[in-house]
């Protein structure tokens, strides 16, 4: 149907009764499914995780007993951290950072890459592997910080959110009851920042 559609678009091109101008309209309802380099539907991702590369919602899906099954012949290394663009944070318990944030100690689920593409991680429980990471999320990313005291016009404060990259255990795509690793980029932590500003 499209191909005739072009070949008679053409056509009427051909005799001058279209120009340049005129849009190809193809016939039937056009629907567009949001799909990652893989085909996977991005419609089963939570809201939730929508706008984040990590996911610590359990989905209706998740293959458990495949996850148990496998565990059982397979040693696995648990989650690790590969990087980190923090410092030495061991400082005096009474230093505050004055950023507001939000912690999160829970399983993930599904990670997805710098790519795009959303992997399904490993977690077995029953066998005593969970792969899990503190997350801490600026809740005012580039929000002033420290604005109880005096402001100056030569410098601004900002919060800055922090990442370390994390390496997971994931199945590999397509469901083939093998496993990979991948890395991602978690939020670790969110600290004040000054800008000299003139």
């Amino acid at each position: 149907m499209i191909m005739k559609t072009l070949i008679k678009h053409i056509e009427l091109k051909k005799y001058g009764t279209l120009s340049d101008n005129d849009p190809i309209i193809f016939p039937g309802p056009i629907q567009e499914v949001p799909l990652t380099r893989y085909g996977a539907d991005e419609n089963d991702i939570p809201e939730k995780c929508r706008n984040k590369n990590y996911c610590t919602i359990k989905p209706v899906d998740y293959p458990q007993e495949r996850f148990n099954s496998m565990i059982k012949s397979k040693s696995l290394q648990q989650v690790s951290l590969v990087q980190s663009d923090l410092d030495d944070r061991q400082g005096d318990p009474e230093e505050i950072d004055n950023c507001e944030t939000l912690v999160e100690f829970e399983p993930l689920y599904r990670v997805r890459t710098k790519l795009g593409d959303w992997y399904t991680v490993v977690q077995a429980p029953e066998k005593n592997y969970v792969q899990k990471v503190r997350t801490e999320t600026c809740k005012g990313n580039d929000q002033p910080c420290f604005t109880i005291f005096p402001q100056k016009d030569s410098y601004t404060t900002f919060c800055k959110q922090k990442f370390s990259t994390w390496e997971f255990v994931v199945e590999a795509k397509g469901g083939t009851g093998k496993f990979e690793t991948v890395k991602i980029d978690l939020p670790t932590c969110c600290s004040c920042h000054y800008k000299i500003t003139f």
